[in-house]
C-alpha cells in the first residue's frame, strides 16, 4: 500500500499534525477576528451569524466528495490542494470590498479547509495501521492545541499589527503546510488502480458504516452543543461572570486534549469500541451533573468529565473503521464526517429553540437524551461485532463480502 521512496513516517506523521492544526485554526480565527472583519465590511450582527453558515455548510458536501477523491488520487494532492485555497481565501479575505466577497471566499476556505481536514485523519491509518486508534487521538490534540490556544494569538496580533497582517501571516502559515507535503511522498492511494463505484454503493449501506456513522452524529451533537452552550449556560442559569465562563470554556477543551493524550495509551491496552463505550459513559454522567448542578462548582465537575469522555470518541471511531475498511476509508471516512456535520446543523438550534421558551438547563436535558442514544449506539456496535466476527486481524477489507462473511 506504501511505495518503497515513501517519506519517513514520522515526518508523514508530522504533516498530518501540522494539517490538523492548521484546521484547528481555520475553524476557531473567524470568531476571533468578527469585530474587525465586522468594522472593515460594515456589516450588522445577522450577518456575522451568516457568515460561520457560509464557512461550515460547504464543509457538509466537500467531506464526503474528498473521500473517494483521497482513495482515488491519493491523500496528497487533496491535502495540497485543500491548504492552497485555504490560503488563497485567507488571503483575499485581507483586500475584500465588500460582505458578498467575504462570503464567497468564506465559502472557498471551508471548502479547502473540510479537503486537508479528511486527508489528514485518512493520513495518519495509513502510517500507522496497527493502532491506527493511538495514533488519531494524538494527531486529535494538535486540532485542540489550534482550535483554542491559537485564536488568543490571533486577537493579540490583530491589536498590534492589524487585520491586514494578521490574515497575511495565517495564509502564510497554512501555505507552509502545502509546500512542505508537496515536497513529501505519500503512500499510495487505496483505489488507485481505479475507483470501484459499485463497492463504495455496497460500502455506504454497510451496517458497521451506518452504526458508526450514527455514533459518531450523536457524539458531533454533545461536543459541538457542549462547547457552544456552555458559557451561555454559566452566564444565564449559574450567573457566573463572562471571565469565568471563558476560563471554564479553555478547561473543557483542555480537557479533551488531556483526554486525548491518555486514550492515546490506553487504546494500547483495551480494544477500541471497549474504550468509546466506557467513554459514552462518562459523557452520560457529565451532561446528568451539568443538568442537575445546584452551583457553578458542581457544573465545572460536569464540564471536565465530559472534556475528558468526549475526548477519545471521535479519533477513537475513526481508527475503528480504517481498519476494517482499508481500502475505501476515504470513502467511509468521508461519510461517516457528513452524519457527524449534519448533527451540528441539527442539535444546537433545537437547544436554543428550548432555552428561548424555558431556559438554557431545559436545553442540556437534551444533550443527556443523546448521550443516551450515543451510549445505545455504541452498545448496539459492539454487539454486531463480535457477532460478525469484526477483528482487526482480518486486516484491510478488499470487499464487503469478506466483511460481512
Amino acid at each position: 500500500m506504501t511505495s518503497t521512496n515513501q517519506t519517513p513516517t514520522p515526518y508523514l506523521m508530522g504533516t498530518a499534525c501540522a494539517g490538523l492544526f492548521t484546521f484547528g485554526v481555520m475553524t476557531s480565527f473567524l470568531g476571533a477576528t468578527l469585530p474587525e472583519l465586522s468594522a472593515h465590511s460594515g456589516f450588522d450582527l445577522t450577518k456575522s451569524g451568516t457568515l460561520f453558515s457560509f464557512l461550515y455548510l460547504p464543509q457538509v458536501p466537500m467531506v464526503f466528495l474528498a473521500g473517494p477523491l483521497i482513495d482515488r488520487f491519493g491523500k496528497k494532492p487533496v491535502l495540497v490542494a485543500g491548504f492552497l485555497c485555504s490560503a488563497a481565501a485567507l488571503l483575499g479575505m485581507a483586500y475584500a470590498p465588500s460582505y458578498a466577497v467575504l462570503g464567497a471566499l468564506l465559502v472557498l476556505l471551508g471548502l479547502g479547509g473540510s479537503s486537508a481536514m479528511s486527508a489528514s485523519n485518512t493520513l495518519i491509518p495509513d502510517l500507522y495501521p496497527k493502532n491506527p486508534s493511538s495514533a488519531l487521538n494524538l494527531a486529535g490534540i494538535c486540532f485542540g492545541v489550534g482550535a483554542v490556544f491559537f485564536p488568543w494569538l490571533v486577537v493579540l496580533m490583530t491589536a498590534r499589527l492589524g487585520l491586514f497582517a494578521t490574515l497575511c501571516f495565517i495564509a502564510s502559515l497554512v501555505a507552509l503546510v502545502a509546500l512542505v507535503a508537496l515536497a513529501q511522498t505519500f503512500p499510495r492511494a487505496g483505489s488507485a488502480g481505479g475507483f470501484d463505484w459499485g463497492q463504495a454503493l455496497r460500502v455506504a449501506v454497510d451496517p458497521a458504516v451506518i452504526i458508526l456513522g450514527s455514533v459518531l452524529f450523536f457524539y458531533s451533537a454533545l461536543e459541538i452543543s457542549t462547547a457552544g452552550w456552555i458559557r451561555t449556560y454559566l452566564e444565564k442559569d449559574l450567573y457566573a461572570s463572562s471571565q469565568t465562563s471563558k476560563i471554564i470554556l479553555t478547561v473543557f477543551w483542555i480537557m479533551m486534549m488531556v483526554g486525548r493524550l491518555a486514550a492515546s495509551q490506553v487504546v494500547k491496552k483495551i480494544r477500541g469500541p471497549h474504550l468509546v463505550l466506557g467513554s459514552s459513559v462518562g459523557a452520560l454522567i457529565g451532561l446528568l451533573l451539568m443538568a442537575v448542578a445546584p452551583n457553578v462548582w458542581v457544573a465545572i465537575a460536569g464540564i471536565m468529565l465530559c472534556g475528558l469522555s468526549y475526548a477519545p470518541i471521535f479519533p477513537t471511531t475513526a481508527g475503528t473503521a480504517s481498519m476494517y475498511f482499508a481500502r475505501l476509508f476515504g470513502t467511509v471516512f468521508g461519510m461517516l464526517m457528513t452524519l457527524a456535520l449534519l448533527s451540528g446543523a441539527v442539535v444546537p438550534p433545537a437547544i436554543g429553540y428550548v432555552a428561548q421558551r424555558a431556559t438554557v438547563r431545559s436545553g442540556i436535558w437534551i444533550l443527556c437524551g443523546a448521550a443516551v442514544l450515543l451510549l445505545v449506539t455504541q452498545g448496539i456496535f459492539n454487539r454486531y461485532e463480535r457477532r460478525r466476527f469484526l477483528r482487526p486481524t482480518l486486516g484491510p477489507l478488499s470487499n464487503v463480502a469478506e466483511h460481512q462473511g
